[in-house]
């Protein structure tokens, strides 16, 4: 059976902090002069704007039938077309849009989504406290996202040529592994990792000029002297661990392990021993959202035990209901470290986003991204 995808990639922002604030300020005139896309006239009808296959599991059941919720869709490309379609014209449209929790405290900062009353999603009780108190979703005191599906950037190896799981990131420079290790071109990811593992930063988003060269100096590394394929994405990369051109990874996917199994190869993960990142993705429910009780309906749908199980069992990321894991499949349950959350916790970091805007200290995210394409041209 093919797998289906959720169409999710890990771009980044664009927009810097002063233009999302010039953005709000000018929402009035754009409101009136700027209609927000496909946006819904029934009152009946929820404006849905976030990643293709996030609004599947909404369907799972009857809720949306029953609440008598019918959902207009937008699906975006990037985190940042969230920001940038609030901004013009899209608060009073739009009701929900689906960010990860990176670019939440941005959102919240601007005024771009609302603050979320947990008395009005009942099944947060069951979401594990570690996602349910992650730090960007919980800003200034106040809960703005709904977090509902998460993953990592894991070690990938193949068992058969690597019977233990390397204990070291710096493991890909062993010698029986030159030529035979792949990572992706996913700059966010793999500064993140690279700064965690090269550096002495206190935040791998928040690292000095001199940190951050260091970072690109070791992807430099890792890809001239050890890599066989950048691959473009982690359906490419599962596919080259299924077919031995590579053998181990640089930053991964929990979810690749069943990508590969459906190539009829065994693959497994690790968190090495310097640790790792970690993406949450949620809810949250935009300013001036028109149909606030649908959205907020929305929101606990998503964590719903049946809801948790479909994006688990069918679409293999992984999930926060602790009642829905305990109903997962065995193997779509032994894809994620689902029984040692203190052990995840201890190994991969939500991080919040690198600076927008430099505060004299730290490099900009502007920085991270000129800086990268060093990385690219190696």
């Amino acid at each position: 059976m093919t797998t289906p995808s959720l169409i999710r990639v890990r771009s980044m922002f664009s927009v810097s902090r002063r233009q999302a604030m010039q953005g709000v300020a000018g929402l009035g005139a754009a409101a009136a002069a700027a209609p927000f896309g496909r946006f819904a006239r029934a009152d009946e009808t929820a404006v849905f704007l976030g990643w293709q296959g996030y609004d599947e599991a909404l369907f799972v059941d009857d809720m949306m039938a029953s609440a008598g919720i019918t959902l207009d869709t937008t699906y975006i490309g990037n985190n940042d077309e969230i920001v940038t379609k609030l901004q013009t014209g899209g608060l009073g449209t739009v009701d929900v849009v689906t960010p990860y929790m990176g670019y939440v405290p941005l959102l919240a900062e601007t005024g771009l989504v609302q603050p979320i009353d947990p008395s009005r999603v009942p099944n947060l009780a069951d979401v594990l406290p570690l996602f349910r108190n992650d730090k960007n979703i919980n800003y200034n005191g106040e809960l703005y996202g709904v977090p509902f599906t998460w993953g990592a950037g894991p070690m990938l190896y193949n068992p058969a040529v690597i019977p233990t799981a390397p204990e070291s990131w710096m493991d890909l420079f062993n010698p029986e592994y030159q030529g035979k290790v792949g990572m992706m071109d996913d700059p966010l990811g793999n500064i993140m990792l690279a700064a965690r593992i090269s550096t002495d930063a206190e935040s791998a988003t928040f690292l000095t000029m001199e940190q951050l060269t260091t970072a690109i100096d070791f992807l430099i590394k890792v890809k001239t002297e050890t890599a066989r394929l950048v691959a473009l994405s982690w359906g490419e990369l599962a596919d080259a661990l299924a077919r031995g051109d590579v053998v181990i990874t640089f930053s991964g996917w929990e979810a690749m392990k069943k990508f590969a199994a459906e190539k009829g190869a065994v693959i497994e993960y690790t968190y090495p021993k310097e640790g790792t990142y970690a993406w949450l993705d949620n809810y949250c429910i935009a300013t001036d959202a028109p149909h606030e009780e649908a959205a907020y309906q929305m929101c606990n749908q998503i964590i719903s035990v049946p809801s948790q199980v479909l994006i688990g069992n069918e679409f293999i990321q992984g999930i926060v209901n602790q009642k829905a894991i305990d109903e997962l499949d065995p193997e779509a349950r032994s894809l994620y470290p689902y029984d040692d959350p203190a052990g995840f916790e201890a190994k991969a970091t939500f991080y919040s986003f690198p600076p927008l805007e430099s505060d004299g200290v730290h490099a900009t995210f502007d920085e991270w991204m000129s800086d990268y394409e060093r990385f690219k041209l190696a």
